[in-house]
């Protein structure tokens, strides 16, 4: 029999971006939901972070017209 050597994917054990959007990477869950009720509040209208429809503003909370979703 014979041993084979295994490679582990880089990406799986690379380090996680640090920082958010603000270090380059990727942005957070709360990045990304914070930055959307900001929109919301100022513009009365944002994207849905979840299906991308349109989000507007209603008593004081961000509906989805497409999937429902709510922010407050």
């Amino acid at each position: 029999m014979s041993s084979a050597l295994l490679d582990a994917p880089r990406a799986l054990f690379a380090p996680a971006p640090q920082g958010g959007a603000a270090g380059g990477g990727r942005p957070t869950l709360e990045e990304l939901l914070d930055g959307t009720w900001r929109t919301a509040r100022s513009h009365a209208e944002a994207e849905c972070p979840v299906c991308h429809a349109a989000m507007h503003l209603e008593d004081g909370l961000a509906r989805c017209g497409g999937c429902g979703t709510t922010l407050s």
